[in-house]
This record gives C-alpha cells, structure tokens and sequence, in this order.
C-alpha cells in the first residue's frame, strides 16, 4: 500500500520536541515499515497553524490524494491533520470520495480496515450535513451585514479601512499618501469604509473610460497599467492591483479583474446581496442592493451607462459569431509562450479561425513581441513529432523504474 505522510508544526511549538518535524517523521516511518506499508510521499506545513485551512502542503496532498497519487494518508496525530471539526470532517470528506484512507498513529484510527472505512464513510455524511448548515448560517449572516451597509468578504479596489496610523492594507505603507496619519475613524465614525486615495482615482478614470464605449476591458487594464498618477505630495505613481493579501502581492491589471471591478454595484455606495441559487453557486446577478456605509465612489448614472456599453458590446460579438465553427484546441493548457513564458490562449475568429495567443498580451498584464500562432500549423508540427517518435521496447519498464520524487516543504 502506498502512503503520503502529513507532518505539520506550529510556530509555537517548534521547541517541543514531542511535536517536533523529525519526531513526527520518524514515528511515522516506524509505523509504516512495521506494516509493509511505501512511504511514497512527505508534505510538510512548518511553522503554520492546524486551524488555517489554506496551508500550502494540505492543499498538495488533498489535490494529489485527488489525482490518485497515493492510497492513504498518515498522520502522527489528529491535531497535525487540523485543529477544528468542521477543516477535519471536509478534509475526511475529500479523501473519502477519492478513495484514500487516513490514519492517526496516536488516536489510533486507522480507515484502512473495514470498520474504519464505515467510520470515515460516516465521518462523510456528517461532514455534507455540518457544511450544508454552516452554508446557511453564513448566508444568514451575509444579509445581516448586507442589510447593515456592510461588505462581505475582502475589502473592494479602491476603498480602506481608515486605519492609517497602524495602515497594514497592501496598498498602503510607501504607496499611500495618507499611510501613517491620523485614523480616518476618529473624522467619520459611522463610515465602516473609505476611498483610498489612489485606488479610488484608478477606479474612477476606468468607469469614466469605459462609459465612452471607445474602450474594451483589456484597452482599459492596459491604459490603467501606463498611466503615472500624481498624488497630493506631488509624486507620481503607477496604478497597481491591490493583489490577495497572503497570496499575491500588488500588481498589473488584467482584463478579467476590470471586467469584474466594474460591473460592482458597491462603487454607487451601495451593498449587493447575491444568494444561493439552487446549485449552491452564487447568483450572478444581485437579488438585493442595500444602502452601504461607505460613501459612493461613482454616480449611478456612470454606473448604468458603463452597464449599457458592456451590454452593447456583448451583443456585437454574438451577432458575429454564429456558433457554427468547432473549436477543438489539441494544445489548450500545454503551450508556452517563447518570449514571457506565459501560457498561450486558445482563440478563434467569427470566421472559424484558431489561433494560440499569449494570455500576457490578452491580459494586457506586461509587453510581450509574441504574435498570434496559427493553431492548425502548430498542431501539426507537435502531431508530426509525436507520429515519428519510437519508444524502445521496454519504455514501460524504464518508466515505472524511475524513482517517485518525495515533496517537502
């Protein structure tokens, strides 16, 4: 049986030796040598705690334990696994349904046998019961604070907290004007956001932008990205993303984040509620708009042309593309561009026309020199290599030589 071993400590309990990186490891080596079992792969979150679901080594082995990576996973104890009830039963829950075991040396669980495969089958029902109420407080929760003015979820492009004593927002320290000065709580308590001095201009020259109907999303991330900004001091600065604190940082717009920022409703100072719809997905559109504690960035009537325009043109791409050309794409996902090394898009012209584009130039995130390549052309260059490429005879034995690679932090 083939195993991946889990291993985490804490930043507080690095000094104890009980909970220790190597203790963990050798218990587990242990335990899998006296039952024959592989020890094929170690992922390891240093320094993190079991209540933080986002952990960069629980996120591997999850989606490995997925792709059928392995046939269990082993854990000195449950605690490692994760500290609260509701990460554990979802975690469980997407071993179960991939088909891999889970065991904890010190509890002794062990969902390898067949009373432990029935606990962890168990374990999965409660795991579908506890998350689909959970689902439904947190929406409870989500009208109360949207019918509060309050947002939901991190704080928009173009707005702050105020706190710009102790300003930690990633557009803040070096880049805002205000970061540093006195809180903007203490001038309008009753606010719960603010306009960031500069995200708030670049928000603005977008909407103004595009409600001319001269400017695509992708014209506008471009023109956002060389635009130099002057701010109050006199200093210029470029435009930049806010990025996702924790996991990237600040950066170029991308046509996508545009398209996205303005068809926000929260910039005219309201809050949208979106729902569940039946499939549990989000609503696409919003089902209610409550006035926002946050003062309006935009007017409304801004706001409803920039909607017309996009409306305008969706309705000329469609009338342009009849939907009767296939578009089959062999190299979707694999090709990588020359000269950025980003990856290259999969497109197709009203005509029937394939191409592969480098999604840099789409996204309008850097300069790139890379033309367009024809799809068919390059299609049949990969074709001609793999028709004339010869495995020798043993190939498969090569392969399943080669030795497993073991993932560590």
């Amino acid at each position: 049986m083939k195993a991946a071993s889990y291993i985490r400590v804490s930043t507080e309990e690095q000094a104890n030796e009980g909970h220790s990186l190597d203790a963990q490891r050798t218990i587990i080596a242990e335990f899998c040598r006296n039952r024959d079992w592989t020890l094929d792969g170690e992922y390891v979150d240093a320094g993190l705690s079991g209540k933080d679901g986002e952990r960069p080594a629980l996120q591997r082995l999850l989606e490995d334990a997925e792709a059928g990576r392995f046939d269990l996973v082993i854990v000195h104890a449950v605690d490692r696994f994760y500290r609260n009830l509701q990460g554990l039963l979802s975690a469980l829950d997407r071993l179960n349904r991939a088909g891999v075991s889970f065991v904890s040396i010190t509890e002794n669980l062990d969902f390898t046998t067949p009373w432990g495969k029935l606990t962890l089958a168990v374990l999965g029902t409660l795991a579908e019961i506890y998350l689909d109420k959970l689902s439904a407080e947190t929406s409870k929760g989500k009208v109360a604070r949207a019918q509060k003015g309050l947002y939901n979820g991190t704080i928009p492009f173009g707005y702050c907290q105020g706190n710009c004593a102790s300003c930690t927002d990633p557009n803040g320290p070096g880049y805002c004007p205000r970061c540093g000065g006195p809180d903007l709580k203490e001038q309008e308590p009753s606010y719960a956001l603010w306009l960031h001095p500069v995200e708030s201009a670049a928000m603005r020259l977008a909407f103004e932008w595009y409600a001319t109907g001269d400017y695509s999303d992708g014209d506008i991330a471009r023109r956002l990205n060389r635009y130099e900004h002057r701010r109050d001091d006199g200093t210029l600065v470029r435009f930049r993303s806010k990025g996702r604190p924790g996991r990237s940082d600040p950066g170029p717009f991308g046509k996508e984040s545009v398209r996205s920022l303005l068809q926000r409703p929260f910039y005219t100072g309201v809050v949208a509620y979106y729902g569940v719809a039946d499939g549990g997905q989000k609503h696409k559109r919003a089902v209610a708009l409550y006035p926002g504690r946050h003062p309006a960035l935009i007017d409304q009537a801004t706001f409803d042309r920039c909607q017309e325009v996009r409306q305008a043109w969706g309705t000329a791409v469609r009338g342009r593309d009849n939907g009767s050309h296939p578009r089959v794409y062999l190299l979707s996902g694999l090709l990588r561009c020359g000269q950025c090394g980003g990856i290259m898009r999969a497109q197709s012209t009203a005509t029937g026309y394939r191409y592969y584009r480098c999604a840099t130039r789409i996204e309008h995130r850097a300069e790139c020199g890379q033309k367009q390549v024809p799809a068919g052309e390059i299609e049949d260059q990969v074709v001609g290599l793999l028709r004339d490429l010869r495995l020798p005879p043993d190939w498969r034995g090569q392969l399943l030589a080669q030795p497993s690679p073991v993932l560590a932090e």
